[in-house]
């Protein structure tokens, strides 16, 4: 299931085929997709070659973010609003940022 992160990013999985051996096998690979929003502002190119197709991303699901950390679903949306402020204002910088998601694809 993809999620969408409200002015940041969308991560989902898309279905590629590779050649293993003899053999087709479709994997699911991990794509991350800023916001349009950032994109505009940031005057990026817009990458549309991906379509997801019908398929819905999920918006994140801050209550259970907060439960499994132990915090309010307010720090959770304050802690997401703030990344994601910080991210576009290294972007519009034009500074080296990297985004660490541990356990993703």
């Amino acid at each position: 299931q993809g999620v969408r992160i409200p002015a940041l990013s969308s991560f989902d999985t898309v279905p590629k085929q590779i050649q293993v051996g003899g053999e087709t096998v479709t994997v699911q690979r991990p794509v991350f997709h800023l916001a349009r929003n950032l994109i505009v502002v940031l005057n990026l190119m817009d990458e549309k070659a991906y379509v997801p197709g019908i398929k819905e991303l999920e918006p994140l699901k801050y209550a259970k973010v907060a439960t499994a950390a132990s915090v309010s679903g307010l720090k959770v949306e304050g802690c997401t609003q703030g990344t994601t402020s910080l991210l576009s204002q290294c972007l519009g910088k034009g500074e080296n940022i990297a985004l660490v998601l541990k356990d993703v694809g």
